[in-house]
C-alpha cells in the first residue's frame, strides 16, 4: 500500500510543472495575459497586507490561508485567437485529466475545477481552472482548517 501511495505522488509532482511549461508555451501569444509572484514576490505581498491599517478580522483569516503559497501564477486566455485559445486548452485538459479532481462549481454555465494533493489537513499544489479561460497555479501548501474558519466568518 505504501508503494502504491508513493507512486501515486511522485505521479502526480510532475504534473504542476507540466501545467507550468505548458503556459510558458503559451505566453507570448497574443491574448496570453501571464502573472507568476515567486517566493519573493508573495512575501512582499504578504508583508504589505500585515501592515496594511485597515485589516479586519476576516482579511487577517484570508490571509493566514494563503500563507503556505510559495509560488503563484495567474493565466488568462480568454482574449487569445480561437484556435490557440482550443488548442492550449486541449493540451491543458490532456494534463489536467490524470490529477486528482478536488473539487467542481458549475454556475451558470460557467465550471471551475480545482486540481492538487489533499493531504488530510492541506491541499498541495493547488491548480484552478475555469472554463472563462482562467487558470491559477499556486505551489505550496492552503490549510484547510483556515479556508474553513474564513468561510464560517462570510456566513
Amino acid at each position: 500500500m505504501i508503494i502504491a501511495l508513493a507512486a501515486g505522488l511522485s505521479a502526480w509532482a510532475g504534473k504542476p510543472n507540466k501545467v507550468q511549461n505548458l503556459v510558458h508555451q503559451y505566453k507570448n501569444y497574443d491574448g496570453f495575459e501571464l502573472v507568476t509572484l515567486g517566493r519573493m514576490g508573495t512575501s512582499l505581498i504578504k508583508g504589505v497586507v500585515k501592515v496594511s491599517a485597515d485589516m479586519d478580522e476576516e482579511d487577517r483569516k484570508a490571509l493566514k490561508v494563503f500563507s503556505g503559497i510559495k509560488r503563484l501564477t495567474i493565466v488568462g486566455f480568454e482574449d487569445a485567437q480561437p484556435q490557440v485559445k482550443e488548442r492550449f486548452a486541449k493540451k491543458l485538459d490532456k494534463i489536467l485529466e490524470d490529477m486528482e479532481l478536488i473539487m467542481e462549481i458549475n454556475d451558470s454555465g460557467e465550471c471551475v475545477r480545482f486540481y492538487g494533493v489533499e493531504d488530510g489537513s492541506s491541499i498541495k499544489d493547488c491548480i484552478m481552472y475555469s472554463s472563462n479561460c482562467a487558470l491559477i497555479i499556486a505551489e505550496g501548501a492552503i490549510d484547510l482548517e483556515k479556508m474553513g474558519q474564513l468561510m464560517e466568518l462570510q456566513k
